[in-house]
């Protein structure tokens, strides 16, 4: 991943290059907003990165199964997306990083409906793990998501996802 630096300096060669004329290219603004989303993008993909995302979601739920507000894993689910499909098949044929690697993906990318509803399909499946690491990918998205997230599973009652997804995502800014 190349520093800041190196990209403000790739860019003024471009500039020299193209004589002056800033017309086809990027900002720098927008080179350094791609290169923050490619970081995230190269962290959540980590092999140990999802692991230590999962770990925080889990100890945030250990945290909330205390409070008395149950979840209805029925309310709100729909049939998973492909994705999710094609990850729970990865886990349950023992390749553990591929399936994580797809429950990062579904964290990121998927709208908080289809979150909602691939955790809802996760825990009527009886794949606790896979919901949580879809929760815990979503809970590293930007705070404005995690809202929109948490609303989707509050409408389902998912009182506990909801609150476990908030909880591991104020321990990643904290």
């Amino acid at each position: 991943m190349p520093s800041p630096e190196v990209i403000a300096r790739l860019l003024e060669i471009a500039i020299d290059c193209s004589g002056h004329d800033t017309g086809g290219l990027p900002s720098l603004a927008d080179l350094l907003e791609i290169r923050r989303a490619a970081s995230v993008s190269k962290q959540g993909l980590g092999s140990d990165a999802v692991r230590t995302q999962l770990n925080r979601l889990q100890a945030a739920r250990r945290r909330q199964m205390s409070a008395p507000v149950p979840s209805a894993p029925g309310v709100g689910a729909a049939p998973p997306t492909p994705a999710a499909d094609d990850a729970i098949r990865h886990l349950r044929a023992g390749r553990e990083s591929d399936a994580f690697s797809l429950f990062w993906h579904i964290g990121q990318t998927h709208t908080p409906t289809e979150i909602r509803d691939v955790v809802a399909s996760y825990a009527i499946a009886q794949e606790p793990e896979a919901a949580d690491a879809v929760l815990a990918s979503a809970s590293e998205r930007a705070a404005e998501d995690v809202l929109k997230i948490t609303g989707s599973l509050l409408e389902a009652r998912r009182h506990q996802d909801a609150a476990a997804l908030v909880e591991a995502a104020i321990q990643r800014v904290g």
